[in-house]
């Protein structure tokens, strides 16, 4: 998907989408970077064009599996372009998948990656996508969320044992790549 695309995707959908650029290359190196080998089951929270999933799909052994969830139309498009027999794209609203992480065929959760904007969600409804997504995680498990602000961090800190955050200034805007282990 190139830019324009993108930004008339982003401009349309704006609470669900949170950004106006595609993730810069360089966003997209650090947050892979947070996957390690041993997460061989991955979900995917709002992987809009699939940038960031295309990368996971890269470093995730070839016993993995890695479930998307995206509600944006326009990005589905996107994701059914990727050939790739590890990936599941769910067509549903992360909120209302969290709830059920267990029911997505993956035989456990060992990461999260998450790029839907806490910040412009209602308190409640992004206070029960951390709770269920924590409840879904394996003991050890991580949440990695990359965002434009850090409003999510002290609700993290109620969920998760340790939190670290680092910011990613090659993004437009920059982005807090912010790491919750279980």
């Amino acid at each position: 998907m190139n830019s324009i695309q993108f930004l008339k995707t982003a401009l349309k959908e704006y609470k669900m989408v949170g950004a106006l650029t595609p993730t810069s290359r360089y966003a997209v190196e650090r947050i892979a970077g947070e996957i390690a080998a041993e997460d061989k089951y991955i979900v995917e929270y709002g992987p809009g064009d699939g940038v960031i999933t295309k990368r996971i799909l890269s470093v995730l052994p070839s016993d993995g599996r890695l479930a998307a969830i995206e509600i944006d139309r326009d990005f589905r498009a996107e994701l059914e372009r990727i050939q790739d027999p590890r990936l599941s794209v769910v067509y549903d609203d992360a909120a209302v998948v969290s709830r059920e992480l267990a029911d997505i065929g993956l035989p456990r959760i060992d990461a999260v990656v998450s790029g839907i904007p806490f910040s412009l969600m209602k308190s409640q409804i992004r206070r029960e996508i951390i709770r269920h997504t924590h409840k879904a995680l394996r003991p050890g498990g991580k949440l990695i969320a990359y965002q434009a602000s850090l409003l999510v961090l002290p609700l993290l800190k109620n969920y998760f044992r340790a939190v670290q955050w680092r910011l990613e200034p090659r993004n437009l805007p920059p982005y807090f790549i912010i790491v919750a282990k279980k």
